[in-house]
C-alpha cells in the first residue's frame, strides 16, 4: 500500500474537497482524485460519496478515519525509530532531520554535499515526498521542549508557481516555518543512449508524446498528462530506480532535473536532451528560522553554494538568492 494514499485520504476528510486536500499535498485535483480511486479499490470499499458539488465520507470512510490515524502515526514512528537506530547519538541537542525530496536528492544534492551528510553526527537524512515532509515538519513542531528534532525539509516543485502550491507553503508558513527556494531550473528528457531519440538535439512535444512515459507520481504526472495525453502515461512511480530501469531497456521515457547534467554519475545506459518547450523545476528548503540559521545546515548549504555559484555559466539553473 501506498502511504501517501492514507495521508491523502485524511486531508481529504479533513477538508470535505478533492481540490483543497490535492493543494495541501503539491498533487493535481486530477491525482487526488484517481490516489483516492486506487485506495479505494485497494480496501474494497467506497470511502466517499460524491455529488455535483460536494463530498461526504461513507459510513465506511467515517469509520476508517481512527484506524487510518493509527496507521500514519505508526509509519512516522516507524521511520523516527529506524532514524534514531541509525543515529549515533539520537534526539541530542543539534541533531536535525534532513527530510528529501527524491528527486532533489537524485539531482540537486553534489555528491561533496551527501558525503558531507553522510560523515555528519549531526544530520539524520530522509527520502521522502513533498507531501510526507510536510506532514512531517509540521509534526515536528507538535512536539515539546528538547524531544523535538529540528527538521528541514527539501522540496522539489515542477512547473513551479506560487498559487499551484500556495495551500501547502501557506501551511507551512502559518506554523512557523519559512520556506526558502534555492535554485530554479527545467526537466530535460532521459532517453536510452542508443535510442534514435539519443541523436537528436532537442525533442519536440510531437516527438516526446509518441513516447511511453514513466512519470513520477507527483505534480509532474498531471503537468505531463495535460502536454502529452494521459494515454502517453505508462506509468507513474516515485522508484528512481525503476523508471531508469525501463529507461535503459528502450521500454519508456522520463525525465530530470537539467542540473543532473552537472550533479549526477556518468550512467552509460541513457542520456539527458533538451525540450523544445521545457517546464519550470524548483527547489528549495523549509524549516523553521533558527533551524535553517543552524551551524549544520549552514554547513552544508555552504557546500551547495560553492558548487552552485561556480556553474552559473553553464545556463541549467539560475540561482533564488
Amino acid at each position: 500500500m501506498n502511504i501517501e494514499y492514507l495521508h491523502y485520504f485524511l486531508d481529504v476528510a479533513k477538508t470535505h474537497s478533492i481540490a483543497q486536500a490535492a493543494k495541501l499535498n503539491f498533487i493535481s485535483s486530477q491525482g487526488m482524485s484517481r490516489a483516492m480511486g486506487e485506495l479505494e479499490k485497494e480496501l474494497g470499499c467506497q470511502l466517499f460519496f460524491r455529488y455535483s458539488n460536494k463530498l461526504s465520507l461513507s459510513p465506511v470512510g467515517e469509520e476508517l478515519i481512527s484506524i487510518t490515524s493509527r496507521v500514519v502515526d505508526d509509519y512516522r514512528e516507524l521511520l523516527e525509530l529506524a532514524a534514531a537506530k541509525c543515529h549515533p547519538e539520537p534526539g541530542r541537542e543539534g541533531t536535525l532531520l534532513l527530510d528529501c525530496q527524491n528527486v532533489a536528492m537524485l539531482a540537486f544534492l553534489i555528491q561533496e554535499a551527501k558525503e558531507f551528510i553522510l560523515a555528519s553526527d549531526e544530520i539524520i537524512f530522509r527520502e521522502s515526498q513533498n507531501s510526507q515532509i510536510r506532514q512531517d515538519l509540521l509534526a515536528s513542531v507538535s512536539e515539546q521542549g528538547a524531544s523535538r528534532i529540528p527538521s528541514i525539509g527539501l522540496f522539489c516543485f515542477f512547473n513551479h508557481e506560487r498559487n499551484t502550491d500556495e495551500a501547502a507553503i501557506t501551511s507551512l508558513e502559518e506554523a512557523g516555518f519559512q520556506y526558502r527556494p534555492y535554485l530554479r531550473t527545467y526537466d530535460e528528457v532521459m532517453v536510452n543512449s542508443g535510442s534514435a531519440l539519443a541523436s537528436m538535439d532537442v525533442l519536440s512535444d510531437e516527438v516526446i508524446g509518441a513516447q511511453p512515459i514513466v512519470a513520477t507520481n507527483s505534480h509532474l504526472y498531471s503537468i505531463l498528462a495535460r502536454r502529452y495525453g494521459q494515454s502517453a502515461i505508462s506509468l507513474s512511480s516515485p522508484s528512481f530506480s525503476l523508471r531508469r530501469q525501463l529507461v535503459a531497456s528502450n521500454a519508456a521515457i522520463s525525465f530530470l532535473p537539467a542540473i543532473a547534467e552537472l550533479t549526477a554519475p556518468e550512467d552509460p545506459s541513457f542520456v539527458l536532451k533538451p525540450m523544445e518547450r521545457p517546464y519550470e523545476v524548483e527547489i528549495g528548503f523549509a524549516g523553521l528560522e533558527k533551524d535553517l540559521d543552524s551551524d549544520v545546515f549552514k554547513s552544508l548549504k555552504a557546500i551547495l553554494d560553492s558548487f552552485y555559484e561556480a556553474h552559473l555559466d553553464s545556463g541549467l539553473y539560475e540561482l533564488c538568492h
